[in-house]
């Protein structure tokens, strides 16, 4: 699956909210205020790496710059909606670590049959988990005509 930043920061995000926030320092659902900055380039092109629905909002794994998290998806607009045959899911079970935050996991298969591999990779910034992440983008990017305008 391949997105396209259309918003970049916490003021785009307001409209999403459940209840109007009028201060501009309040953090809403998104876990961010109106100030917030993702650092991300309007226009800029990404391949999704995973897919997490969070218990209030849903985020793409993506990396920028070689920083690898979780976006709301918000911020982004589809434009190859083609995810990857090799893809797995996995439900968070009640009782595991980021259960009730992480409701589920789509993505590649390290990332959804490893318990902790979400918080290796996105909480802790992991070696070992970045390196499978990249090796499995690197995979992906071989396979799929490479569309993207920008390297991420």
């Amino acid at each position: 699956m391949k997105i396209r930043c259309i918003n970049n920061n916490g003021l785009s995000l307001r409209s999403y909210e459940y209840e109007q926030i009028t201060n501009k320092e309040v953090f809403g659902r998104f876990g961010v205020s109106e100030m917030a900055d993702y650092g991300i380039g309007i226009d800029k092109e990404y391949l999704v790496m995973g897919l997490i629905t969070f218990q209030i909002y849903q985020a793409y794994i993506i990396n920028i710059y070689g920083f690898i998290s979780a976006y709301p998806c918000q911020l982004f607009k589809v434009f190859d909606n083609k995810t990857n045959s090799n893809w797995h899911f996995r439900l968070i079970k009640k009782g595991e670590d980021i259960y009730p935050i992480v409701q589920t996991i789509l993505g590649y298969s390290e990332l959804c049959s490893d318990k902790k591999a979400y918080e290796n990779l996105v909480i802790e910034m992991e070696q070992y988990a970045q390196r499978i992440y990249f090796q499995r983008k690197i995979k992906i990017e071989k396979k799929i005509p490479n569309r993207l305008t920008t390297k991420s």
